[in-house]
Formats: C-alpha cells, sequence, structure tokens
C-alpha cells in the first residue's frame, strides 16, 4: 500500500490521506484492515510502526482489529457492523491520544447499558478532555435518559503526591496543560444531565457526589486516587451497579492493579481482568 510506504516514512499525515482514499473505493476485509491503518496514521505515536508491522502480519487472516496494546482476529467485530459507532470513532477521534480505542468503547457502551437498569447516577473519575464520556452519551442519547452523570477531574493532570512509583515523566505530563476545564464543560453543554466538577479525589468527593451510583467509570491513574474513591463510593454503589477500571490492566498501572485486587481480595470480591487493559466489576446483591 502507498500509505504503508508513506507511514514507514514517517509520513503520517499523508499516509491517511492514502488510506481514506483507499477506504472509500473498497468493503470487506480490506476495508478493516484500511480502518486500522486509519487510526494508526490519525494518532501516530513512537508504537505506531510496530503496531502497523503487526497488523500487515495478520493480513489474510479474517476480521483482522488492531488498537492501542490489542490485536484480535477470527473474533466478531460488532463495533465494524455499526455505522453509527464508526462515525462516532471519527468524529472524537482528535479528543484521544490513543489510536484504535473500539474495543473499550464497547466495554463502556455494555457497562451504561447494564447500568440503566440499575438505581443510582453514574460517576467518571478522570476525565481528561471528555472523549469516553462524549462519545458514549451521543450514542446512547443521554440527554433524553432520567439519569445524571458527574465527571470530576482536576483538570491539571496527577497530583504530585499522588502520582505512582514507576511512571515515566512522559505520562504524568502528557496530563498537564494540555485541555482545562473550561473546553471539557462546553464540550457538555448540550447534555443537560451530565456535569463537569473540577477538584481532586478524594476530597471533591466530599462536597458534590450522588447518593446512589449505578455506573462508576475510574481513570485516575494513580493508585491513590482510586483507591481513596473505592473507599468513598462503593457504599454507594447500587446492586448489580457497574465499574470500569480503565487503566487496571496496563504495566504502566501495575500499582493500581495490585492495589484494587487486594481492596477487593479483602471483601471477598475479584476483578475482572479484560484484554483491552480494562477491569471490570459488578457488585453483587
Amino acid at each position: 500500500m502507498l500509505g504503508d510506504a508513506a507511514f514507514v516514512a514517517l509520513d503520517a499525515d499523508l499516509a491517511l490521506g492514502f488510506y481514506t482514499a483507499a477506504l472509500k473505493a473498497t468493503d470487506g476485509s480490506l476495508a478493516l484492515r484500511l480502518r486500522a491503518r486509519i487510526g494508526l496514521a490519525r494518532n501516530a505515536n513512537g508504537r505506531s510502526l510496530a503496531t502497523l508491522d503487526a497488523l500487515k502480519a495478520l493480513d489474510g487472516m479474517p476480521n483482522i482489529f488492531i488498537g492501542e496494546g490489542i490485536a484480535t482476529w477470527m473474533k466478531t467485530l460488532p463495533f465494524m457492523e455499526d455505522e453509527k459507532f464508526l462515525a462516532l470513532v471519527d468524529k472524537h477521534a482528535g479528543l484521544l491520544p490513543l489510536a484504535n480505542w473500539h474495543w473499550n468503547l464497547n466495554t463502556v457502551l455494555w457497562a451504561l447499558r447494564q447500568a440503566r437498569n440499575v438505581a443510582g447516577d453514574f460517576v467518571e473519575l478522570g476525565v481528561f478532555k471528555g472523549h469516553t464520556t462524549l462519545f458514549t452519551a451521543e450514542y446512547l442519547g443521554f440527554a433524553d435518559w432520567d439519569r445524571r452523570w458527574f465527571l470530576y477531574d482536576t483538570f491539571d493532570g496527577i497530583p504530585d503526591d499522588q502520582v505512582d512509583d514507576g511512571w515515566a515523566e512522559k505520562n504524568v505530563m502528557a496530563y498537564r496543560g494540555t485541555f482545562s476545564f473550561e473546553e471539557v464543560r462546553d464540550r457538555f453543554a448540550e447534555f443537560p444531565n451530565i456535569e463537569v466538577i473540577k477538584g481532586r479525589v478524594p476530597e471533591i468527593l466530599e462536597t458534590r457526589c450522588p447518593e446512589r451510583i449505578a455506573f462508576l467509570h475510574v481513570d485516575m491513574n494513580n493508585a491513590q486516587a482510586e483507591i481513596a474513591a473505592l473507599d468513598a463510593l462503593y457504599d454507594r454503589l447500587s446492586p448489580g451497579g457497574v465499574i470500569v477500571f480503565d487503566d487496571y490492566g496496563w504495566d504502566v498501572s501495575r500499582r493500581q492493579f495490585d492495589s484494587e485486587n487486594a481492596w477487593f481480595a479483602a471483601r471477598g470480591m475479584q476483578i475482572l481482568p479484560l484484554p483491552t487493559g480494562q477491569g471490570l466489576f459488578i457488585k453483587p446483591a
């Protein structure tokens, strides 16, 4: 592919142009491979060429998908058959500096649908630019749901005293000065039932927090705040309520993995690790 040659030459914009033009003229298995390449070119980073090599190694296998830290083949890809899903992926691609987040978004969509039948409101801890909530809220038409969604973030990165050992400086700085409370708040202007709240977890939860929670998305990239959030919010989670841990299974987040496993094990429960890097938990009755 001409796009691959451009990508290898480190011209991601040119590669994106070739891939997009080719996608308009094809369908089927080639379309899947082109969509994966488009995602890599949109969010090119230091891992992109290795990921492209992995994708090319899978050429010829059915139902190929590749994203950040995950590759699947010979698996049904429900989101690739969903034009609304794909349109929103394209619409919001610029809000997340990671390629091909489809499987992760698929998990959150499932969790939200599950939580709709559970008493309580929705909470997200760690918002960044609002990508996951905005994507899922638009997909589900959340503005018409009889629920509220509370989004909490410092909007200035991870506090210095909460940074886990082993986190690279580049990971810490990726969240500082790259977005603002105001821009994220304005991004949700069309959702009267979504409230964006600036503050540090767990302290902010003492002043503004729903009494009952049906869905909790935990994405703060540090063990201290996430454990403190579990201490503060678990009793508010309704039976059948869903928690999705965004960073749980990533190697850079091993401190979170160990701490959260220990927290649940002490209560006779477990988190389900997912190959997306997420962790999934449903509160028992």
